[in-house]
């Protein structure tokens, strides 16, 4: 859904497709490009959501603007808490033979193979079941230096993934991931 004002989405109600409380919009992200209109939110789940889908987590469950079918005084999402919960409980590949469980990856730090900081892991593009990229909000310093927009979460795609353990590693270095993320921001 296009969203004209996401700041004013921070601090409302959030319910799923069949009216169940998510929780409260607590952060939003500017996307990265066009093909996931507009912006990425991170809803703290409400308690019953938190330990019935989302195994007691007190992270942010991460959402794009494209589940949201509309808001008012609250926040609908075109999706069921129960899809949701999927989605997050999900265990994912990463590198070439890991596996590693989306929810223990979101708030990760990231760095990139010459071991500099590249920023810190908050979400993920899914479509139909599948995840497409994930979502990387740059270290602030990166974001200055490169003229990204504040608040931008970047694309990194599955396979730049090589190990995770306390920190997800890259298999680029922070020149070639800028090569790559000029495409979405020009400086």
């Amino acid at each position: 859904m296009k969203i004209q004002n996401p700041k004013e989405l921070v601090g409302k109600e959030v319910h799923d497709q069949k009216g169940t409380l998510v929780g409260i919009i607590d952060k939003m992200w500017n996307s990265w490009n066009q093909d996931y209109p507009g912006y990425f939110f991170g809803i703290r789940p409400s308690e019953t959501t938190r330990y019935t889908w989302f195994r007691g987590t007190t992270k942010l469950i991460p959402i794009y603007s494209d589940y949201i079918r509309e808001y008012g005084e609250t926040v609908h999402l075109n999706k069921t808490v129960e899809q949701l919960g999927q989605y997050w409980n999900k265990t994912v590949h990463v590198g070439q033979s890991l596996s590693w469980p989306m929810d223990e990856l979101v708030e990760m730090p990231v760095y990139d193979r010459e071991y500099c900081r590249v920023g810190t892991f908050y979400a993920w593009v899914e479509h139909d079941g599948a995840y497409k990229n994930y979502g990387v909000f740059l270290d602030p310093y990166l974001s200055e230096t490169w003229h990204v927009p504040p608040n931008t979460l970047m694309p990194l795609p599955t396979e730049n993934i090589t190990y995770v353990k306390d920190t997800i590693w890259l298999n680029k270095t922070l020149a070639e991931m800028h090569s790559y993320w000029q495409q979405y921001y020009h400086q």
